[in-house]
């Protein structure tokens, strides 16, 4: 019995909040000002070009992070980005699906959040689906083996599955 079906991938991008990408804005735009002050200094031309070009890659990797964070359903996995890092959550083993508004660091763009808890995961993942409805019903198509309740998902057991 397979408890992850579908086999193509479907893509669901981060929702982002409005103050997020204002301080993220933000903080590349300061980023980038810094960058170009450092021209009235007197440093040399080459330790200008490395302040700047630090300035510059600091805000642009904010931008990259807000932009890139995505989720994919791919085969028997849920594939996370976000910037550079990258996380692949085993549907088969995921145990748990709740809505939380915990601002703990994670590769979502809103604190309208999912949290993901699942068997060889170490903790849980949050993720913050655009599309919070649609991402559900990928996720209940893909596995079998959970029990929805609205937002909520739970391992589903077999009173056979209890030890006697």
């Amino acid at each position: 019995m397979s408890e992850v079906r579908g086999i193509g991938a479907t893509e669901f991008p981060s929702k982002r909040d409005g103050w997020l990408e204002a301080v993220v804005w933000s903080g590349a735009i300061v980023s980038l000002g810094a960058g170009l002050a450092v021209h009235a200094t007197p440093l040399s031309a080459t330790g200008r070009a490395a302040v700047f070009l630090a300035c510059a890659a600091s805000g642009g990797f904010g931008l990259w992070v807000l932009y890139s964070t995505r989720y994919v359903f791919d085969g028997p996995l849920l594939r996370i980005s976000s910037g550079p890092f990258r996380f692949r959550v085993p549907l088969a083993e995921i145990d748990f699906v709740a809505p939380t508004r915990s601002p703990l660091s994670s590769p979502a763009c809103s604190l309208d959040r999912l949290e993901i808890r699942w068997r060889s995961g170490s903790r849980p993942i949050l993720i913050s689906p655009e599309d919070r409805p649609a991402f559900l019903r990928e996720l209940q198509r893909r596995c079998t083996h959970l029990s929805f309740m609205g937002e909520r998902a739970t391992r589903y057991t077999h009173d056979s599955d209890s030890s006697s």
